[in-house]
C-alpha cells in the first residue's frame, strides 16, 4: 500500500513539476553511428540581464556561462548561433542555455535535460 502511495505520489508531483514548466526545448543531434538523437530540456531558469556592453558579437563574456555549474563549454553537445535573431544556444547532455540579446542587454534561459530531471528522484 505505501508502495502505490508513493509512486503515487511521485507521479502527482512529477506532473505539476512538468505542467508548471514554461518552455521546452527538443534538439536533434547526430549519435556515434550517425542516428539522430533528440534531446529534450525543460527550463528551470530565466532572467533578463540589462548590460549595455553585452552584444551578440561577445557572447561568450556573458555571465551566465562564467558559471562552471550551468555548462561546460569544453564539453558541448551542440551550438547553435542564429546572427539575424541574435539568439545562441548551447548545450551539453546535462543542460542548455539560451541567449537572446537586445538593445541595452540580454535575456538568458537556462534548461536542464529530462534524463537529469527524471535521475534527480531516483
Amino acid at each position: 500500500m505505501k508502495k502505490k502511495l508513493g509512486i503515487l505520489l511521485f507521479s502527482l508531483f512529477l506532473t505539476v513539476l512538468l505542467t508548471s514548466c514554461g518552455e521546452v526545448l527538443s534538439v536533434v543531434t547526430a549519435g556515434k553511428d550517425g542516428e539522430k538523437v533528440v534531446n529534450n530540456y525543460v527550463s528551470i531558469l530565466s532572467d533578463k540581464v540589462y548590460d549595455e556592453t553585452a552584444s551578440f558579437k561577445s557572447w561568450k563574456d556573458v555571465t551566465i556561462l562564467d558559471d562552471e555549474d550551468v555548462l561546460e563549454l569544453d564539453d558541448l553537445l551542440f551550438k547553435i548561433v542564429n546572427k539575424k535573431d541574435q539568439i545562441v544556444v548551447l548545450g551539453d547532455e546535462d543542460a542548455a542555455v539560451e541567449i537572446s540579446f537586445f538593445e541595452g542587454g540580454y535575456k538568458y534561459t537556462v534548461f536542464t535535460s529530462m534524463e537529469s530531471l527524471n535521475h534527480m528522484f531516483d
